[in-house]
């Protein structure tokens, strides 16, 4: 019974990797993921700046957490990069983020562009169809050879 678990685990953990090298290879500095911001990225309007903070609204993002990072962008300079932020405050109205890397000065005018967080593999439903069918391959063969 052991070897059929084994079976499948391995053929899960491989459809995930198949799906993470698809999606492309990410750093693991975090001013390199940052700057490495996928074109699905959320984009928030920057309601507020001050010395070093910008503050926006989250809207129906409930997936905001402290320590993420995001960029401020320009659009209309084509998405030009004008800062790096880490979000440091979350509220039901309000985020704040601090600016840590900066290019330009950040304004109102600016939008902030966000990545949504990774789902853990154990999430993932390819694994668990790739688990389940393992599983299943295992208990087939291992009758099989009965």
């Amino acid at each position: 019974m052991r070897c059929v678990w084994s079976i499948g685990l391995a053929l899960g953990l491989a459809a995930c990797r198949s799906a993470a090298g698809h999606a492309g290879r990410v750093n693991s500095t975090p001013i390199a993921a940052a700057a490495r911001i996928p074109r699905d990225a959320a984009r928030f309007e920057i309601d507020a700046v001050d010395d070093s903070t910008a503050r926006f609204r989250p809207l129906e993002s409930r997936w905001l957490r402290t320590g993420m990072l995001a960029i401020v962008v320009d659009s209309k300079n084509r998405d030009a990069l004008v800062a790096r932020v880490r979000i440091i405050a979350v509220d039901s109205t309000s985020v704040t983020a601090l600016v840590i890397g900066q290019v330009g000065r950040v304004t109102t005018d600016h939008f902030l562009l966000v990545a949504h967080p990774k789902t853990p593999w154990w999430h993932d439903r390819r694994f668990w169809i790739g688990a389940l069918a393992g599983g299943a391959i295992g208990t087939a063969v291992t009758r099989v050879a009965r």
